[in-house]
C-alpha cells in the first residue's frame, strides 16, 4: 500500500530551437523504440527504479531506461513498442519514507490498456487560419502492416465547414497523402482556436491511429482608423439663466466604408444625457442624441470600432460648431491588435502614428 502514483505521456524528442521533449497527440509506432515522460505524485521524495510495457495477454514485457529529469519527473527510454494490448507498470521506493526499508517500495500499473500503431499519420499547421479564407491542411499516411484501402475521417471541435477524402489507398511501407479544408465563419472570434483531428482506420477495423492539431484564429488587421463624428444639427436656447435652458446636439458616428463598424460610444465629459441608436438601413452607422442643461456648456464622446481603435469628438454650445475628430488625432489599438502587430512584424504602426496602450 502506497499514497504515491503517477502520470505519463508518450513523447518524442521537439524538433523546436529549446530541445526536450513534445506529447505525442497520436498513438505510438508500433514496433520501434519510443519514450514516456512519467511524473510521480503523492511524494516530493520518491524515485522511480523500474518501469515496464507490460503486454496484457501473457507476461512478455518491454523493460525501459529510466532517466532522472528533475522535480520528480523521470523519462523512460524503450527499444520496441508492443504491437499487442500493453499497460504501463513503475516500480520505485520512497526515500523519504519513516517506514522500514522492506516497505518503502512501491508499484503502480496503469489502469487503461494501450496498444502502438503500425499506421503512422503526419500533419503540420504552423500556419494561421483566417476566418472567411479556407484553410488546407496536407497530411500523410504510411502504414508497416497490411496495405488496401483506409477509411479517413476529419472532424473539428467548432463544427467548421471541412472537405477531406473519405478514403485513401496505401501500400505497405509507402506514404499517401491528403488535404483537410477548414473554413471559418467570418464571425470567428479573431484569437481564438480549433482542434482539428485526422482518423485512419485499417480496412476491416484491425488498426486505426489519429492526430490531433490545435490551429490558431486570427482575423487580418486592416482597419487602423478611428470611427468619425458628423454633426447634422445643434441647438440651443441658453440665457443668463443656464438652469432655465438648454441645448441639444444630433450626430452620425460611422467607421467608415473599409472599417470594421462601431461597437460603442462613451460619454466622457457633459452632464447631459445621450441616447444611441442605430442608422435605419445601415448597422455601420449610430446616430447620438445629446440634450443637456446650458450649465453644462460642452460635451465630449469616446467613440471605440470592433477593432480597438479608439477617437474623440467633443461639442459645445458656445461654438456653434463640430469639433469632430482631426487629421492629427491619434489612433488607439486594443491591446491584443497590438499584439498581433508585433508578431507579424508589421511597421505600419509607426508609419500610421498608431499607438499601443
Amino acid at each position: 500500500q502506497s499514497s504515491i502514483d503517477f502520470l505519463f505521456d508518450f513523447v518524442a524528442a521537439s524538433q523546436g530551437p529549446f530541445g526536450g521533449f513534445d506529447v505525442l497527440d497520436t498513438r505510438p509506432r508500433a514496433g520501434v523504440n519510443g519514450s514516456l515522460l512519467v511524473t510521480l505524485t503523492g511524494s516530493n521524495s520518491a524515485t522511480i527504479t523500474a518501469v515496464s510495457l507490460v503486454e496484457s495477454s501473457g507476461s512478455a514485457e518491454v523493460r525501459g531506461v529510466v532517466v532522472p529529469q528533475g522535480s520528480g519527473n523521470f523519462l523512460v527510454q524503450v527499444d520496441r513498442i508492443p504491437s499487442a494490448e500493453f499497460s504501463v507498470r513503475v516500480k520505485g521506493q520512497d526515500d523519504g519514507s519513516s517506514s522500514s526499508s522492506s516497505s518503502n517500495i512501491f508499484q503502480r500499473q496503469s489502469s487503461t490498456n494501450f496498444r502502438g500503431s503500425n499506421l503512422t499519420i503526419t500533419a503540420s499547421s504552423d500556419s494561421i487560419l483566417e476566418p472567411g479564407t479556407p484553410f488546407s491542411v496536407p497530411f500523410s499516411v504510411m502504414t508497416d502492416g497490411t496495405g488496401g484501402n483506409f477509411t479517413i475521417r476529419a472532424t473539428n471541435s467548432r463544427v467548421f465547414d471541412s472537405t477531406s477524402p473519405t478514403s485513401l489507398l496505401l501500400e505497405t511501407g509507402q506514404t499517401a497523402n491528403g488535404t483537410v479544408t477548414l473554413s471559418a465563419p467570418l464571425n470567428t472570434p479573431s484569437g481564438s482556436d480549433v482542434t482539428l483531428t485526422i482518423e485512419a482506420e485499417a480496412p476491416g477495423g484491425m488498426d486505426t491511429n489519429y492526430i490531433v492539431l490545435r490551429i490558431s484564429i486570427v482575423n487580418t488587421v486592416t482597419d487602423f482608423t478611428a470611427p468619425v463624428c458628423e454633426r447634422l444639427s445643434l441647438q440651443s436656447n441658453c440665457s443668463e439663466n443656464c438652469s432655465l435652458s438648454s441645448w441639444s446636439v444630433s450626430l452620425r458616428v460611422s467607421d467608415g466604408a473599409d472599417g470594421t463598424g462601431v461597437d460603442r460610444v462613451i460619454l466622457r465629459q457633459g452632464n447631459g444625457t445621450m441616447s444611441t441608436s442605430l442608422s435605419p438601413g445601415n448597422e455601420n452607422v449610430t446616430l447620438v442624441s445629446y440634450n443637456s442643461s446650458c450649465c453644462s456648456p460642452e460635451m465630449q464622446l469616446q467613440v471605440v470600432d470592433q477593432v480597438g481603435n479608439v477617437g474623440s469628438c467633443s461639442y459645445s454650445f458656445r461654438e456653434g460648431s463640430s469639433g469632430a475628430l482631426s487629421a492629427a488625432t491619434k489612433v488607439t489599438l486594443s491591446p491584443f491588435l497590438c499584439f498581433i502587430m508585433v508578431v507579424l512584424g508589421l511597421r505600419i504602426l509607426t508609419e500610421l502614428s498608431i499607438k499601443c496602450p
